[in-house]
């Protein structure tokens, strides 16, 4: 009967707790911010009179999604990011140990540089001054002051956004955890980072997406943690809490001393939602999901008086928070997306070394067909003037896509050309058959679409190839071109003339001296349009006097598929986007050697403080001779990689049609086939159905 009761309870416990989440999420609603604004405003440092310098920035780039903004380089090796509120009073303890160590460790290390940053989250005492104070001392420390407050996570993550460190560690103010256990963190990050070749990190720092996370569990002896009966009963159940719906592999998740790479600092926060207590939570909800590496490592820690956190309270919200979490990434599956968006921020990218190419096979195929239409993009980046040749760049699309749309172009535009040459006299050195060879090949400039293909076969063919007589030809599918030229000698050439361009009329036969026959009513049709040969200067054959070619040609509408005369482009092809990064900087003489390794203009050298420094300007112009890894010295510095969904196309049209119509053309091919096939699955599956009933 007790048992009976204590369920009842239970169950009427749990709508009230949903009530309870309800009215903490009016009192206290999660900011709605656009990600990528967020991340990449414009932060400005604290002064008490006048405006501060402009922060740098982690993240840069014009672009709309998260996953296209450009990760910026680091300028130094650590920032250290604290975030204080009403801390006048515990902030200097914590300021004076860690300045203290960043201070010895930089006079040790020459290789060792750090920036601290400040975040007041919108403090009423005197927190803002007190940091400032120690900047005015010659400390590398900057102040970002929030006006209102944004929480732990939100005052947190401001300062990342403007971190400049190839590693990013985030320490309370309080001073809890003894800031010299940074260096086993350090260690840990550092070992993950190595290079599995050289054993050597230098490469790669802040490259990979690392997490290593301070921890109180008790994970090794020398491991101290002094806290409260009331706090550690409250951790307890909070653990329990993050173990059932969020983190499995993090046994301590609110340590505030977390260290970062800079490239998982990159991915993480731009995308976190959390900005109070649990945001630790969700960090590594992410990391986990999103297999970034996460490490635990113990340090050292006390409790602190003058917490600003009222443990009940708290940890209502922080169960609320942890909650909406488990709802926002699992019920509405937004997990799944920041999965897929993470997948294509590390493997939409082609990988090459000296011998090989890595990561060329995509298996990631969009699950919604709206969103992966609305994402393809087309960007014209130069057309002749004449509108021959264009280049222009697909975006976001499969290989498989954009290989279909080259070979439509290729052979599937229609377009009109020479099908029966009716050769009534030919008196010239060239066979019959070659010269009717060279003439079928001649493009013809004429709009095939105002064209209907071939009714019926042209010329009746039993078990000879003789014809009797010419047809006339039907206006809407045929086009009739007649040339009619003999060689004569030029009486007005003075005598001994050697030169047969002045000593012969017609010395060479050009398809310029094609005639339009217009057929029916097409003179009217293209009397603005006149029918002939794209070219007038190809020569088809060279003449001598008294040899003459007198033929009629019959042409009709075809695609390159039947035969290679149809074909309406020169060449279409594309290439993927290219990528060089500079993995650390390069001067003088190597930055030198480094330019002469890639096509003009994709490196170039600039000064900058007195001596030569190698820049990456315009990585698209670059072949891909991988040239660089003929180099020992230089090979470890640059890596060459191209993006898989960013297509560079180059369309040269016969002259029928432009370039740009071809690709318009082409594009309608590939629908009509996609409608054909829609069609021939109902026609199977209605007949199936049929089958069944």
């Amino acid at each position: 009967m007790v048992l009976f009761e204590l369920v009842l309870l239970a169950l009427g416990l749990i709508p009230l707790g949903f009530l309870a989440l309800f009215v903490i999420a009016q009192l206290y609603p999660y900011p709605r911010r656009n990600a990528v604004e967020y991340a990449i405003r414009e932060r400005r440092k604290y002064k008490p009179e006048g405006e501060g310098d402009k922060f740098d920035s982690l993240l840069h780039g014009n672009a709309k999604e998260l996953k296209d903004l450009q990760v910026s380089e680091a300028k130094c090796y650590l920032s250290v990011v604290v975030p204080a509120m009403n801390e006048e009073e515990r902030l200097p303890i914590m300021l004076n140990e860690c300045l203290e160590y960043l201070q010895k460790r930089e006079k040790d290390d020459k290789n060792f540089t750090y920036e601290v940053i400040v975040v007041d989250d919108g403090s009423s005492d005197r927190t803002c001054d007190v940091a400032y104070g120690y900047s005015e001392k010659g400390f590398n420390l900057s102040v970002y002051k929030l006006e209102k407050n944004a929480g732990k996570g939100g005052a947190i993550r401001n300062g990342v956004f403007c971190a400049r460190g190839e590693y990013i560690l985030f320490a309370d103010a309080d001073g809890a955890t003894k800031f010299s256990d940074f260096l086993k963190l350090e260690e840990v990050l550092k070992t993950e980072e190595q290079d599995v070749k050289t054993g050597q990190n230098e490469q790669n720092r802040g490259q990979k997406e690392i997490v290593v996370v301070g921890s109180r569990a008790h994970l090794e002896k020398d491991s101290i943690s002094e806290r409260s009966l009331l706090r550690t009963i409250l951790m307890i159940g909070f653990h329990c809490l993050v173990y059932v719906f969020a983190v499995r592999s993090v046994r301590d998740t609110q340590c505030g001393f977390k260290l970062f790479s800079r490239k998982a600092a990159a991915f993480l926060f731009p995308r976190i939602h959390v900005e109070r207590w649990a945001f630790d939570v969700e960090l590594l909800y992410i990391s986990e999901v999103t297999k970034i590496s996460v490490h635990e490592v113990s340090v050292q820690w006390h409790e602190v008086d003058g917490s600003k956190l009222a443990p009940l309270w708290t940890s209502i919200e922080m169960g609320r928070d942890i909650l909406l979490i488990w709802m926002v990434r699992k019920v509405k599956q937004e997990m799944m997306e920041v999965d897929e968006e993470r997948d294509a921020y590390l493997e939409d990218r082609l990988y090459m070394e000296p011998e090989i190419s890595f990561n060329t096979f995509d298996m990631r195929f969009p699950k919604d067909v709206d969103q992966y239409l609305n994402r393809i993009e087309a960007k014209v980046i130069s057309e002749q003037e004449e509108g021959m040749e264009l280049v222009f760049d697909l975006v976001h699309v499969e290989a498989p896509v954009a290989n279909a749309l080259r070979r439509v172009l290729l052979a599937e535009v229609p377009t009109m050309a020479i099908e029966k040459i009716y050769l009534y006299q030919n008196t010239s050195v060239i066979p019959d058959e070659v010269l009717c060879h060279r003439i079928g090949l001649l493009p013809v400039k004429a709009d095939p679409r105002k064209f209907d293909f071939p009714s019926k076969p042209f010329v009746p063919i039993s078990d000879g190839v003789e014809v009797t007589e010419e047809p006339e030809g039907n206006e809407n599918e045929h086009i009739i071109l007649e040339v009619n030229v003999k060689c004569t000698t030029n009486k007005d050439s003075e005598k001994g003339e050697k030169d047969p361009e002045k000593a012969f009329h017609n010395y060479k036969l050009y398809s310029g001296q094609f005639d339009w026959i217009p057929i029916g009513n097409q003179a009217k049709t293209f009397k603005k349009n006149h029918l002939s040969m794209v070219h007038d200067d190809i020569i088809v054959a060279k003449l001598r006097p008294g040899q003459e070619v007198e033929a009629r040609c019959h042409c009709v509408k075809g695609i390159g598929r039947d035969h290679a005369k149809f074909s309406p482009v020169c060449t279409a092809t594309y290439r993927l986007l290219p990528e060089i990064i500079l993995k650390s900087e390069v001067t003088g003489e190597k930055a030198e050697r480094l330019q002469t390794c890639f096509s003009k203009g994709v490196i170039e050298l600039e000064e900058k403080k007195g001596k030569k420094v190698a820049k990456v300007v315009d990585a698209r112009r670059d072949t891909c001779s991988r040239n660089v890894f003929r180099y020992e010295d230089l090979k470890d510095l640059v890596e060459l990689r191209k993006k898989k969904d960013h297509f560079i196309f180059s369309v040269e049209s016969t002259g029928a049609l432009t370039s740009r119509e071809l690709v318009k053309e082409a594009c309608k091919v590939i629908r009509e086939k996609a409608h054909n096939l829609h069609s021939l699955f109902d026609q199977k599956l209605n007949a199936l159905s049929e089958k069944q009933a």
